[in-house]
């Protein structure tokens, strides 16, 4: 057998080394992915991704108490996520014009958006994709109160109280009542509340741009024709023209609710804080649209606007003027004489009901025992519509009833006209703001809750509408 060279034995341990050493690399390889005993797989791998709070995706609606909650403090960012993503979409969908409506604020206020009329936020801003995502959030339904936790805070309110007899009582948690279960909730019962005027006649909604301005180009003269003679010059005529602005004023409501309604409301708290908020802003614009002072603060209303038909009754007193049917067709024939369109009236119900009253004379001049002067309908129904000479009326008590003339008071007047060239511009997102600190809020552990509506109402031509006022209409 031949014998190995140092050159051979060399190359082979040169072979094994380099075999061994990929074997341990190897067994290091798989050394390192095997967890020690005693140990999860989580310990070496980690954990997995997990949520932490609510999930945005979840299926609840919007929650106007966890809003207020937020911006307090009296809950938690996790418990929240809902709202806050709702604000930063919203805030980022006007920041890109440069408004800033960034969550934060100055002594203790946080600003934050919530909608309101999604319907009335722009395209250019607003996606519809997103506004339709906020109306169905806020029509979704708000989760309801734990029934154990209802339970616990009414024992230590009676506890709180002082019953302690040892009799048994159904009434007293200590002695037997905490076997009674918690009261029902019924349903909230409304305030009855005055009812939109301006809308409900046919009032024009407009958005609001972000920046709270919007104007209308305006023709006021028409231009002249003339009959000329055979090389004769023409003369010539100018076109006036002018503009209609709307300008954002703030419209703005307060309410001071105990912390615990925040912390512990049921859905029927959270349905009375919100409807009451939105429902006053939409009264208290309608009112303005009607009968607002003008100004820098104030929209002006239509009675107040000089540019107006003013028509005095046809039966005139020193205490208050009377109702007259021939009236009705003298409202009609004024707004057209101004070449619009007779649209309707908005009157008290009182003073509708005043001239269904009106009788013709029967056999004396002034007897009033004749016929009905007005077709009245009198098959009762909920859809019957209220008509005047042909036209539609809306009923409303936003329409003043505290005119007066001479001694009388009680007074009011009817609003007549082409009411689709009444316009209301409205900013669609109503702001609220909360605040915890200040004398007296924080002593009694309140929270006071601001909402803020940006409109402004504007006519299209004035001579499109008219007033008859200072009517009496005692029964």
């Amino acid at each position: 057998m031949p014998t190995a060279t140092l050159e051979d034995i060399a190359k082979k341990n040169s072979e094994d080394i380099g075999a061994l050493t990929k074997s341990l690399e190897g067994l290091v390889k798989t050394l390192s992915k095997t967890p020690a005993a005693g140990t999860k797989p989580s310990d070496v791998f980690g954990l997995p991704h997990v949520r932490q709070g609510e999930n945005i995706m979840g299926s609840r609606g919007f929650s106007f108490m966890k809003m207020l909650g937020l911006i307090t403090g009296a809950t938690t960012p996790d418990e929240g996520k809902m709202e806050s993503d709702i604000h930063n979409r919203l805030h980022q969908c006007f920041a890109k014009d440069g408004i800033n409506y960034s969550y934060g604020g100055k002594q203790g206020e946080k600003a934050f958006l919530a909608p309101l009329a999604t319907s009335f936020l722009q395209d250019c801003y607003v996606p519809a994709n997103f506004r339709k995502e906020m109306r169905q959030m806020v029509s979704a339904s708000v989760e309801g109160a734990d029934r154990g936790e209802m339970v616990n805070i009414r024992r230590k309110q009676f506890q709180s109280m002082g019953y302690g007899e040892k009799a048994m009582s159904w009434l007293n948690e200590l002695t037997g009542g905490f076997l009674v279960e918690p009261p029902q909730q019924g349903e909230l019962i409304e305030l009855l509340r005055n009812k939109e005027a301006l809308v409900n006649a046919g009032a024009r909604v407009v958005p609001l741009p972000p920046q709270g301005r919007l104007k209308y180009p305006r023709q006021t003269l028409a231009s002249n024709t003339y009959w000329i003679g055979e090389s004769s010059p023409i003369t010539d005529s100018t076109l006036g023209g002018g503009e209609v602005t709307m300008q954002a004023k703030k419209l703005a409501v307060l309410i001071k609710a105990p912390n615990e309604l925040i912390r512990f409301a049921s859905p029927a708290a959270e349905a009375l804080m919100r409807d009451d908020m939105t429902k006053s802003l939409a009264l208290g614009l309608d009112l303005a649209g009607l009968q607002g002072a003008g100004g820098d603060n104030t929209p002006l209303g239509l009675i107040n606007r000089q540019n107006i038909t003013f028509l005095n009754s046809s039966n005139l007193n020193a205490n208050g003027n009377g109702i007259v049917g021939q009236d009705v067709y003298r409202m009609i024939a004024a707004i057209e004489e101004n070449n619009a369109e007779m649209e309707g009236f908005i009157m008290r119900p009182r003073t509708l009901y005043k001239y269904y009253q009106l009788r013709a004379d029967a056999v004396a001049q002034g007897d009033g025992q004749g016929p009905f002067l007005f077709n009245l309908i009198r098959e009762a129904g909920e859809n019957t519509p209220a008509m005047l000479g042909g036209y539609p009326v809306t009923k409303s008590t936003q329409i003043s009833g505290t005119q007066t003339k001479g001694t009388g008071t009680g007074l009011t007047y009817i609003a007549f006209g082409m009411w689709s060239d009444f316009l209301i511009g409205m900013f669609g997102a109503i702001e609220f703001a909360a605040t915890t600190l200040g004398d007296t809020s924080f002593v009694n552990d309140q929270t006071w809750v601001r909402g803020i509506l940006s409109a402004d109402v504007a006519i299209r031509h004035e001579s499109a509408f008219g007033v008859l006022s200072q009517l009496s209409t005692q029964i």
